[in-house]
């Protein structure tokens, strides 16, 4: 019997793709730019959101990647009308209003256990999209799938 956090996960999988590579396309990069530091940054990002304990932990984290001369290309990059870490900031925002609702009933501990494995999965989903970014335009699936 699955458990409500693999229900709300299952529920919110498909949007969280859709909206991680939306965040990609939102980046305009060209062929090459930034795609290897991207790589690099968002599998650290990944790392991050799996050892931190809380959304609040990962955002001190973004905040002071995008603050570092070294990263703070990527991080800072106009992801349509805002940087990506604003952006990818909203989208976490998002998706943790989404998981505490469904997941209203469950403590606040398993609640935050949940976020922090639906943003594992959303970074997750963001880098393969970063690393397949001239591709997201290509293929594609046919409406209703």
């Amino acid at each position: 019997m699955a458990t409500q956090e693999q229900i709300t996960l299952q529920k919110l999988q498909d949007e969280m793709v859709q909206r991680a590579e939306r965040l990609v396309r939102d980046l305009n990069l060209s062929r090459d730019e930034g795609v290897e530091k991207g790589k690099t940054q968002a599998s650290k990002a990944l790392e991050v959101a799996q050892t931190a304990g809380s959304l609040t932990v990962f955002i001190n984290w973004l905040r002071y990647q995008a603050g570092r001369e070294s990263s703070a290309l990527f991080w800072t990059k106009a992801a349509g009308k805002q940087t990506l870490a604003r952006a990818l900031t909203s989208e976490l925002n998002w998706l943790q209003s989404q998981v505490t609702s469904e997941m209203s009933q469950q403590s606040k501990a398993e609640q935050q256990q949940a976020v922090m494995r639906a943003v594992t999965r959303f970074l997750g989903y963001f880098r393969r999209a970063l690393i397949g970014a001239r591709f997201l335009s290509e293929i594609s699936l046919e409406k209703g799938g």
